[in-house]
């Protein structure tokens, strides 16, 4: 069902810095920003066949008690998201949504209930939205 690991998300106190870190550092381009209500600012960075997301979160209490970079999430393209869905479904799972949405990136995506990871974010990414972006 998984395919493979798509990329890792870091809450970080300034977004600019940490894309321009990773460019720097590791030939990274960045590939997209936007603003998630609720959440902040949102940056992603290409890294060779790995995404990396940075959040500069509307709230800086988010960060005020940890060392940044705190990791916020981490994703997984999958074949078939609503066939994965539907399966993870008919085994008794949880979304945090009752559907998949598509984000600011135009990736397709869905967030497993943390109760199911001992409290690790992550979602399942349809690989159909993301090979539309490399």
């Amino acid at each position: 069902m998984v395919t493979s690991f798509h990329h890792a998300s870091y809450l970080v106190p300034d977004l600019d810095a940490a894309i321009r870190s990773y460019a720097e550092t590791f030939g990274g381009r960045e590939t997209g920003r936007g603003t998630v209500p609720g959440l902040g600012v949102v940056g992603f960075v290409q890294v060779g066949k790995v995404e990396v997301e940075f959040i500069q979160p509307e709230e800086s209490a988010d960060l005020a008690s940890a060392a940044a970079p705190v990791l916020h999430h981490v994703a997984y393209a999958v074949d078939d998201l609503d066939r994965v869905v539907a399966d993870y479904k008919s085994r008794g799972y949880r979304f945090d949504t009752a559907e998949p949405f598509t984000n600011f990136m135009g990736y397709r995506l869905i967030y497993l209930d943390p109760a199911h990871t001992h409290g690790t974010r992550i979602h399942f990414t349809d690989s159909v939205t993301l090979r539309s972006h490399r």
